[in-house]
């Protein structure tokens, strides 16, 4: 998937919040989802976490890393850090500091999948309080949710479907739309890590090319 392209999706949609529901019934509106989405972002991820990020492009960039950045007896690895009210940083460990943020450009491409900001309902909060996001459909297993950028007057051809499964009461899927067209998609994959329920894999497809990438997440430590 290139990288290019990507970023054209990403100054569009970026700013969109994506976070896991609970508690929603038929005949929801937006405050009561965003009502549930508060109470489950409390529950279901932990204050702090970081975790082991794989994913071809990482392996093959951090192969090509010289030997004389890295640090330790350890091989170079990718992490996500995440912390409430913060969001999520991607850091490379074991090399030296200067070039632990190597990597930080993905941090915009988590945010396809909700692993960015899940914590953070206030942010999807200010989103609704400028009108941008509706609920656009729902039936006893999913809901959809529709937003557009906040930063733009207008609610245009470009925007997002969230699917949330109600089973989960997570985002299962998030398709980005430019133009009205089906553009990025995202397939969220989750599982329970003791008290919590993180995601494990995330699926990203650039539909006008046909391509894709995985990311896989492991090794969650929480503090």
């Amino acid at each position: 998937m290139g990288g290019g392209i990507m970023r054209r999706v990403l100054i569009v949609i970026m700013v969109v919040v994506l976070l896991p529901l609970a508690g929603v019934i038929f005949g929801s509106d937006i405050h009561e989802i965003y009502t549930a989405i508060a109470a489950m972002s409390e529950k279901n991820t932990p204050p702090v976490y970081k975790v082991r990020v794989q994913n071809e492009s990482f392996a093959e960039a951090l192969a090509d890393l010289p030997k004389e950045i890295r640090t330790g007896n350890e091989d170079p690895a990718v992490m996500v850090y995440f912390a409430k009210g913060e969001g999520v940083r991607i850091i490379i460990e074991n090399i030296r500091s200067e070039y632990a943020s190597l990597f930080s450009m993905y941090e915009d491409y988590l945010k396809f999948s909700g692993i960015s900001n899940v914590q953070n309902p206030s942010e999807l909060k200010e989103i609704i309080d400028k009108g941008k996001v509706q609920l656009f459909s729902e039936d006893k297993g999913t809901v959809i949710l529709k937003a557009w950028d906040p930063d733009k007057e207008e609610k245009d051809d470009n925007y997002a479907l969230f699917t949330l499964n109600k089973k989960n009461w997570v985002i299962v899927k998030a398709v980005y739309y430019l133009d009205g067209t089906p553009y990025v998609q995202a397939e969220n994959r989750y599982k329970s890590y003791g008290n919590y329920y993180l995601p494990y894999e995330i699926v990203l497809q650039n539909l006008s090319e046909n391509s894709s990438e995985i990311f896989r997440f492991t090794e969650y430590r929480f503090k």
